[in-house]
């Protein structure tokens, strides 16, 4: 059996426990609110403008702005949480992925599903060091690296969004087929 197949069979082994899903929400959900509230001051779009940004004067234009208006301390401190948030979001979405793959039947053949969580959280990890590398000296923002940070950016947000996407409709799916199978009220 593989790595991968291995991780597979493990977290849809641990997406039995209600419990290990709750923790692992509540961390991400604290973990998401306080990075937000670090980030405050800076704004999300800005902050979401220079993750996804592929060009390196944007990238240089933005920093330099909030060094201009006082702001890039709160983008330094916002680094200690979001470098263990990949974490919570990876654990959460993969473990919901595969508890709702199970409730809904979902052929195994699907099961890869449940690693993409993690791929979006190593993009989300190598992001954090890119910015990290710029931020110490924004000469180190060239074209290219700025390019391929911005890539990895969108490539985690994509695979975040499509695992919360895939969490919404099973879970709709699943509902919608409890509701029929056992009307209330009816």
């Amino acid at each position: 059996m593989n790595a991968f197949k291995r991780a597979q069979t493990f977290i849809s082994r641990k997406s039995d426990s209600n419990r290990l899903i709750a923790l692992f929400a509540i961390i991400w959900l604290i973990s998401q609110i306080t990075i937000g509230w670090i980030l405050g001051p800076i704004g999300s779009l800005n902050v979401l403008a220079l993750q996804t940004t592929l060009s390196s004067a944007d990238f240089k234009s933005i920093v330099a702005s909030w060094i201009a208006l006082g702001q890039i301390a709160a983008y330094h401190a916002h680094f200690f949480l979001d470098n263990m948030h990949p974490i919570w979001y990876s654990l959460f979405l993969s473990l919901t992925i595969a508890r709702l793959f199970k409730i809904n039947a979902i052929n195994s053949k699907f099961d890869w599903m449940l690693l993409t969580p993690f791929v979006a959280g190593a993009c989300d990890l190598f992001e954090n060091a890119m910015h990290l590398y710029f931020l110490a000296d924004l000469n180190r923002a060239t074209p290219a690296l700025v390019a391929l940070s911005g890539v990895t950016s969108l490539t985690k947000w994509f695979l975040v969004c499509a695992g919360l996407a895939v969490v919404c409709s099973l879970a709709i799916t699943w509902c919608v087929r409890k509701e029929k199978a056992h009307p209330s009220g009816r």
